[in-house]
This record gives structure tokens, C-alpha cells and sequence, in this order.
């Protein structure tokens, strides 16, 4: 419990205090983008802030790491090591894409390369756990499906980040979960997975709405590839899929946009189908927005958490209910603000 206290605290204060100087960093630098996105605006704002969350997470975690190796690591030193390999080449990616912009077939290079990386420091997934029971063996499908796996959550979360503070917040409750989800499973997670939280939660101080710097694809190729590592982990890929729930749906409804768009009616779908975009157009402001999808992301982790420790169908109710009173209570809110509209 020390260590866990001493990781939080310091990866905390670490990412407070790197950040604003990364600020001044990609200003003086015009390292900036302009968001625009539905009713969401802004000035230009520096970019790169994944780098000091990086950067807070590496050093606290190698600290970490150093002086508590033979409980923490033992025989996962190579899974460490393909953590901090495969996220330099992510943050490095990151850097050039802000930059430069990189090319899609560059971006999708690298990111099947860290992978790679990863399957060989011991990374896997070979069988897939049913949620009302079994586990089903896929073999050497295992591969092709964790490069998958590697390549969608960091998009994913490149996706969300559409609103100040959203994808940053909702990896740090990710984070969470994932880190009381893997209590039980190979020691040095635990300390991955609460170092991410920490990190995020010391640049939401500076990220959320209105933001003082954004994440960029440093930021979400970064979050993005720790937590999809994390999650491989263990027992508990059930707990880590339903708690990263919200930004695989993201990219779910992209791919289908986008192929709908190509392939059938292309004059008849709106772009803008993320479920932030509905909220603003319910007339939320930006801040009320992330604010509702903390929330969302907040019970997804509870479900989650219950899913593992108290039993699938119980989960899957909380799930159910869940899911039905928040579709109730935003179709209430939107028959309620289109009423106020018309008068």
C-alpha cells in the first residue's frame, strides 16, 4: 500500500508540474491546433500534452520499479520493458503526427510494430472468456487479434478527444478500474495501471474545460497503448472490455459511419454521430458534456468491477438497468429542452 500511495502521489505531482512548462514548450514552438467540432471551439492551443503525462509515468514507475524489482517484476521484466519500448515508439509517433502529421500507413507501422514488441515480451491473447461462462481457445488467431487490439484502443481514444478533458478523463477512470480490477493478477499491473491514472489526473488540471493544452495524438496514441496492455493482463479481460466500453464504441460508430458512407447511402448519415455531438446538440455545454460522460464511464467501471468480483448476471442487470435509465432520462431531457425551444 505504500508504494501504491507513494506512485499515485508522486506521478501526481510530477504531471502538475511538467505540464504548464510543456505549455510554454509547444507555444513559443507553435506546436498548436484549433478545435473545431460541432458547437465546440477554441483558440489555438498547444499541443503535445501527452508528453508530460509520458514522461510522469516513466519515471515514476521505473522509481517504482527499481527499488521494489524482485516483488513487483520478478518474471515480468520483459512485460515492463515491452511497456516502456512499445510506449517511446508511441510518444515518438505522437510527436511527429502533431508536428508534421503522419501518414496513415506510417501511424499503422508502428503501431503493428509495438505490438509486435509487446508479443514478444510475453504478451498475449489466447483465449477468449465468455461473459456468461467458458472461455473459448483461439490459437494462433491470438496473434492477428491482439495487433487488432493494440492498434484499436489508441484510435479509439484518439476519437474521443473531441471536447477539452474528455479521453484524458475517461483513461484515468479506465485507469482505475483496470487497477482494482488487477489486484489479484500479475503484480507490477496494479502500479501501471494507477501511475496512468495519476499521470492523467495531474494534466486534467490544465486540460479540462477550458483547456490550456490539448493531448494530442502524443496524448491519446500514449493512453491508448498502456491501457490496451494492461488489459491483455491477468483474468480480467471481461472487466478491462466492458470499462474501455465507451471509447471502443466511439470507434465502433466511426468504422460504420465510414463505411456506410462509402459503400451506401453517403447523402443520407450524418458525420457527426459520436455521443458527445448529442449531447451538445442538446444544448449541453461543453463542461456538462465530459461531466455526463465521466459519469457514464464512472458506472461502465463499476460494472465492470461488479461484473468480476460479485458475478456475471448480477453485472449484466446493473448493465441492463443502467443502460435503460440513462436512454429514459436523455430522451426525457430532450423532449424537455426541444419544449422549451418551441416557446
Amino acid at each position: 500500500m505504500t508504494l501504491f500511495l507513494l506512485t499515485l502521489i508522486g506521478t501526481f505531482i510530477l504531471s502538475l508540474i511538467l505540464t504548464p512548462r510543456l505549455v510554454k514548450l509547444a507555444s513559443r514552438m507553435s506546436i498548436t491546433y484549433s478545435r473545431q467540432d460541432g458547437r465546440v471551439s477554441s483558440r489555438a492551443t498547444p499541443l503535445l500534452g501527452g508528453l508530460s503525462i509520458g514522461i510522469a509515468f516513466m519515471i515514476t514507475t521505473a522509481l517504482a520499479f527499481l527499488f521494489s524489482r524482485s516483488e513487483m517484476l520478478g518474471e515480468y521484466d520483459y512485460h515492463y520493458l515491452g511497456i516502456v519500448i512499445g510506449s517511446c515508439l508511441m510518444i515518438a509517433l505522437g510527436i511527429y503526427d502533431d508536428t508534421r502529421g503522419a501518414p496513415l500507413l506510417l501511424k499503422l507501422s508502428i503501431q503493428i510494430i509495438a505490438a509486435v514488441i509487446l508479443i514478444g515480451c510475453g504478451y498475449q491473447i489466447s483465449i477468449f472468456t465468455n461473459p456468461f461462462g467458458g472461455q473459448i481457445e483461439i490459437g494462433w488467431w491470438g496473434i492477428p487479434v491482439f495487433i487488432l487490439w493494440m492498434i484499436s484502443l489508441p484510435n479509439a481514444l484518439g476519437l474521443i478527444d473531441r471536447i477539452d478533458g474528455l479521453a484524458c478523463g475517461v483513461a484515468a477512470i479506465c485507469g482505475i478500474t483496470l487497477f482494482f480490477a488487477a489486484l489479484n493478477g500479475p503484480p507490477f499491473v496494479p502500479i501501471i495501471a494507477l501511475a496512468l491514472s495519476a499521470s492523467c489526473a495531474g494534466f486534467l488540471r490544465y486540460n479540462f474545460y477550458p483547456a490550456r493544452i490539448f493531448l494530442g495524438s502524443t496524448g491519446t496514441l500514449f493512453l491508448g497503448f498502456v491501457l490496451a496492455a494492461v488489459a491483455v493482463q491477468g483474468s480480467f479481460k471481461v472487466t478491462a472490455s466492458i470499462s474501455l466500453t465507451l471509447p471502443l464504441l466511439a470507434l465502433g460508430i466511426a468504422v460504420f459511419t465510414r463505411l456506410w458512407r462509402t459503400f451506401g447511402r453517403a447523402t443520407t448519415i450524418s458525420t457527426n454521430r459520436q455521443l458527445h455531438n448529442h449531447l451538445l446538440h442538446l444544448g449541453y455545454s461543453p463542461k456538462q458534456t465530459v461531466l455526463i460522460l465521466y459519469l457514464l464511464q464512472a458506472n461502465l467501471g463499476v460494472i465492470a468491477l461488479v461484473m468480476a468480483e460479485a458475478g456475471r448476471v448480477l453485472a449484466l442487470a446493473v448493465f441492463f438497468l443502467v443502460g435503460s435509465m440513462m436512454y429514459i432520462l436523455f430522451t426525457i431531457m430532450k423532449d424537455y429542452r426541444r419544449r422549451l425551444k418551441e416557446t
